[in-house]
C-alpha cells in the first residue's frame, strides 16, 4: 500500500518582518512596519501582527501607518537580503524533500510523503524543518501537516504562533467541512455565486451534487468539490538541480580588515555548499568576485573531482579569494559561485592535489 499523502504547509508569518526580527531580535513582540522610515513618501510593504492590530495594512501610505501606530518601528527593507534569506529557506525545505513549492516568500508547500524505507516519518521531518528555520535562520514559522494543500494551509494558520498542527490521515474532509468558502481563495465573483446558492462552507460545497455545482462554477466544479473534500490535488513536482549556485554579500564597512572579509567568504561558501546537498551534486568549478569602486575582480578554480563537502568547498573558495582580498580596504561586495554541478565521482584522482594547486584562472 502507498503511504498516505503528507503535505506540509510552512507559514513564515510575514516574511519581511520575520527577517528583520532575525537580524534584530529586540524587535520581537514590537509593532514593525517594512517599507520606509515612516517620515517620507511610500507605502507599507509588510506589517507585523502587532502593527496590523493597530490598523496598519499593506499598501497603506506610510504617513497614515505612523498615525495609526506611533509606536511602530519602521524599516526601509532590503530586497537583496530578503532574497538571500528566501533562498536559504528553500535550502532548508529541500533538505527535507525535493518536492517543494513556493507560491510566495511567506509560504511553502513540501510533500513529505515517504518514498523509500528509512525516510523519517512526516511529523519528525516537519519538526526538523521548523527547527532548521529557527536555529539556522532565526525565522519563526507555523506549520500544518495534512493530506492536501488546503487542509495543510488552514492547519498552519490555526497553529500560529510557531506551532505544528497535524490533520490525521482520513480526517481532511471533516476538518475542512466547517470552514468558509473564502478559504478556497476563489475569484470574488465565484465566491459570491457560491454563497448566493447557499454554499457558504466547504462542507456544503463538498456535499453539493455535480450538476448543481457545475451550473455555478462551470468546468471548475469537479476540481472545486475535490479540493473542498481535501482530495485529488495535483502533485508537487521535484525541484530540478540548479545550473549554478551564487551567494553574495555587500560589505557595508569599507574599512573591513582581511580577517573580516575572509569570514564573509567562509560564510558564503558554506551557504552555497548547503544548497547543493538536497540535489546530491558536487561543484566542478568555484569562483569568487570581489567588487570595488574601480570595478570587479574575479578568480576561479576547476575542482577535480567535483567537491560536495562543506569544509572542502569552503577551503577551496578561501584559497581562490585570498589574492583578491588584498588590499582589504574598499571592498564593496563579495560573491561566490559554484558551477559545473554534477553527481560526485566515486573514483579518487590519481594524483590528489590541494585546492590551492588545482588549475586557477
Amino acid at each position: 500500500m502507498r503511504p498516505a499523502r503528507s503535505i506540509l504547509h510552512v507559514d513564515l508569518e510575514v516574511f519581511f518582518v520575520s527577517v528583520e526580527r532575525s537580524l534584530e531580535p529586540s524587535l520581537r513582540g514590537r509593532p514593525v512596519v517594512v517599507g520606509g522610515d515612516g517620515a517620507g513618501q511610500g507605502v507599507v510593504a509588510a506589517a507585523s501582527e502587532e502593527a496590523r492590530a493597530a490598523g496598519v495594512r499593506v499598501g497603506q501610505p506610510l504617513g497614515e501607518a505612523r498615525l495609526r501606530c506611533p509606536d511602530a518601528v519602521f524599516r526601509r527593507g532590503d530586497l537583496a537580503t530578503y532574497g538571500r534569506v528566501s533562498e536559504e529557506v528553500t535550502a532548508v525545505l529541500l533538505a527535507a524533500s525535493r518536492r517543494v513549492e513556493r507560491p510566495s516568500a511567506d509560504e511553502a508547500f513540501v510533500d513529505l510523503t515517504p518514498e523509500a524505507p528509512g525516510q523519517p516519518p512526516p511529523v519528525r521531518a516537519a519538526e526538523t524543518v521548523r527547527d532548521g528555520l529557527q536555529r539556522r535562520l532565526g525565522l519563526d514559522a507555523s506549520l500544518g501537516l495534512a493530506g492536501s494543500r488546503l487542509a495543510a494551509r488552514i492547519a498552519s494558520a490555526r497553529a500560529r504562533p510557531r506551532g505544528l498542527l497535524l490533520v490525521l490521515p482520513g480526517y481532511e474532509q471533516s476538518f475542512l467541512a466547517g470552514k468558509p468558502v473564502s478559504a478556497l481563495e476563489l475569484p470574488p465573483h465565484l465566491q459570491s455565486a457560491l454563497e448566493r446558492a447557499g454554499l457558504a462552507t466547504l462542507g456544503q460545497v463538498a456535499a453539493c451534487d455535480e450538476r448543481t455545482l457545475a451550473a455555478i462554477a462551470g468546468p471548475a466544479a469537479a476540481r472545486l468539490r475535490a479540493t473542498a473534500r481535501g482530495e485529488d490535488e495535483p502533485p508537487i513536482l521535484p525541484a530540478a538541480p540548479p545550473a549554478a549556485v551564487l551567494e553574495e554579500q555587500p560589505i557595508r564597512d569599507p574599512r573591513s580588515d582581511a580577517d573580516a572579509l575572509e569570514a564573509v567568504v567562509e560564510a558564503l561558501a558554506r551557504r552555497a555548499a548547503r544548497r547543493l546537498k538536497p540535489f546530491r551534486v558536487g561543484a566542478g568549478a568555484a569562483g569568487v568576485e570581489v567588487r570595488r569602486a574601480g570595478g570587479p575582480a574575479r578568480r576561479g578554480v576547476v575542482l577535480q573531482p567535483p567537491l560536495q563537502q562543506e569544509d572542502e568547498i569552503a577551503a577551496a573558495l578561501r584559497t581562490v579569494a585570498a589574492p583578491l582580498l588584498e588590499p582589504a580596504a574598499g571592498v564593496r561586495a563579495i560573491q561566490v559561485r559554484l558551477g559545473r554541478l554534477s553527481p560526485p565521482s566515486t573514483q579518487s584522482p590519481l594524483f590528489p592535489a590541494s585546492p590551492a594547486l588545482r588549475r586557477a584562472r
